[in-house]
C-alpha cells in the first residue's frame, strides 16, 4: 500500500468518525451528554458548537483523504485537533469533570489515532521533499 493509499484510508476513516460522533451533539446536546455519562449541559449551545467544529474538521479530513499528497498542508490539523480535544478531556477526567464513558471514547477516537496520524504526516512530508508534486 502506498503512502497515498494509507492517507486516503487514514483521513477517510477519521472524517467518518468525526461525522458520526458530532451529529448527535448538534441535534441533541443533552442526549449526547447523557449517552456518555454526563448531565444535561447548562449551556447546550456549547456542546452544539463543539460538535459543529468536530463535524467541520471531519469535512476537512475528508478533503485530505481525496488527495493526501496535494492536501498535505492540512494533514497536521488532524493530529492537532485530536491532541487539543484529547488533552482537554483528559485533564477534565483527572480533575473529576469528565465521566469515564467520555474518557473511553476519547481514548478510542483520539489518543489511539494521534500517533498514526502524526507518523503519516511526517512520512508524507519526507516523501514530498524527496519527490515534490508538479505544479
Amino acid at each position: 500500500m502506498t503512502i497515498e493509499d494509507k492517507g486516503r484510508w487514514l483521513f477517510g476513516i477519521n472524517a467518518i468518525i468525526n461525522w458520526v460522533i458530532s451529529i448527535r451533539g448538534i441535534v441533541d446536546p443533552a442526549g449526547m451528554a447523557g449517552a456518555f455519562g454526563g448531565v444535561a449541559p447548562n449551556y447546550p449551545f456549547m456542546l452544539r458548537l463543539w460538535s459543529g467544529f468536530v463535524f467541520m474538521f471531519g469535512c476537512m479530513f475528508w478533503e485530505v483523504s481525496r488527495q493526501p499528497a496535494r492536501k498535505h498542508s492540512l494533514a497536521k490539523y488532524n493530529w492537532i485537533e485530536k491532541t487539543i480535544t484529547a488533552m482537554a478531556v483528559t485533564v477534565g477526567y483527572f480533575s473529576g469533570q469528565v465521566p469515564p464513558r467520555l474518557m473511553t471514547l476519547i481514548v478510542f477516537t483520539n489518543w489511539l489515532w494521534i500517533p498514526m496520524i502524526l507518523a503519516y504526516d511526517i512520512a508524507q512530508g519526507r516523501s514530498l521533499r524527496v519527490h515534490p508534486l508538479d505544479g
